[in-house]
């Protein structure tokens, strides 16, 4: 109590340095407002010190954490097109500069990987052609095989995608027409293909935002003609999530803002009843200015503050305009 007593009196006989050194400071931590994020990880709702926390943030960091996931729905039944398989591969070069990416799976990656492992055989088939030679005369008809075999899938023998459809659907699928085992996980069903691609453990919401943001970009620049393209995963609900709460902090702060003008105008019968607004407002941007410049997060729970913030504040504010009117009007009328 003494405190206060001992604060008003600084007030009071100080008034004009009060306001100015509170402007000041209202000024300062406002800018920290511009560094105020969002966020929606683990470390929201689960505390970093937790054991549960700490063990998902070690799996995450040896075996790579949230994946995006790009689904291809194709709209005829050419799925595995190779012009589907090259808009998937320049959308996999767009992202491998990207540190915060921990792999990328798709059947882009899995058909590279077949590529690479014939590349070898057809390598090896040459030197056994080479040793054949010598002995011409009676391996003619397995070299003439050889040579046949090589000549039709001649576009494996570079490295990337097959150029032609048919080298394409002989990798993706046996010879009883029948999808290969190896691409099960990224091959949903005729229509239907992914491509995964997983975070680094411990990535930040700014980074994922950056490659979400940067995907969609690819799709919306470079559609695809037959197939429809959406993507998904945590990463992609959580940046939704972060961008809502944003949304919705300014509606509420301007529904806010309308309602209390029009409450104030109506009931507050007293000389500059617009001020509790100001003041609240004031806090406001305080409140949000440090927690910008302490790097404390919004997070869903730490949005519950502001309605308090604001209902205390203006509570206190009325309360505190109407006791000083209430002072000032009895001290004129004792003048008088």
């Amino acid at each position: 109590m003494k405190i206060l007593i001992k604060l008003a009196g600084i007030l009071e006989k100080y008034p004009m340095k009060a306001i100015l050194l509170s402007i000041a400071a209202i000024i300062v931590t406002g800018v920290g407002a511009q560094n105020i994020e969002m966020a929606t990880g683990n470390d929201t709702l689960v505390s970093r010190e937790s054991r549960v926390y700490q063990e998902n943030e070690q799996l995450e960091k040896e075996f790579g954490g949230e994946s995006v996931i790009v689904m291809y729905e194709a709209r005829r039944d050419n799925l595995l097109a190779v012009q589907n398989l090259n808009h998937m591969k320049r959308l996999e070069n767009e992202l491998l500069a990207e540190n915060d990416i921990y792999s990328i799976l798709s059947p882009v990656t899995l058909v590279e990987q077949m590529v690479d492992k014939k590349f070898q055989t057809y390598q090896d088939g040459i030197k056994e052609i080479s040793g054949s030679l010598e002995k011409v005369g009676g391996n003619l008809s397995s070299i003439s095989r050889k040579l046949d075999l090589m000549s039709a899938n001649a576009d494996v023998l570079q490295p990337g995608l097959p150029e032609k459809q048919e080298t394409l659907e002989n990798m993706v699928y046996d010879d009883e027409g029948q999808l290969r085992s190896l691409f099960e996980e990224v091959v949903v069903d005729e229509r239907h293909m992914m491509m995964i691609i997983k975070f680094e453990g411990g990535a930040p919401d700014s980074s994922k935002s950056e490659i979400v943001e940067k995907i969609n970009s690819f799709l919306d620049e470079n559609k695809v003609e037959s197939a429809d393209v959406f993507v998904s995963g945590k990463p992609v609900l959580d940046d939704a999530i972060r961008a809502s709460m944003k949304e919705s902090m300014q509606k509420m702060m301007m529904l806010s803002v309308v309602f209390m003008i029009i409450i104030l105008s109506l009931v507050f019968k007293v000389g500059w009843r617009i001020l509790p607004l100001g003041i609240i407002l004031a806090a406001v941007i305080g409140t949000v200015g440090l927690m910008g410049w302490i790097s404390i997060p919004i997070t869903m729970v730490s949005m519950a503050v502001f309605p308090i913030l604001i209902g205390l504040g203006i509570d206190y504010a009325i309360q505190f305009q109407s006791r000083y009117s209430e002072e000032m009007s009895a001290e004129e009328a004792q003048n008088e």
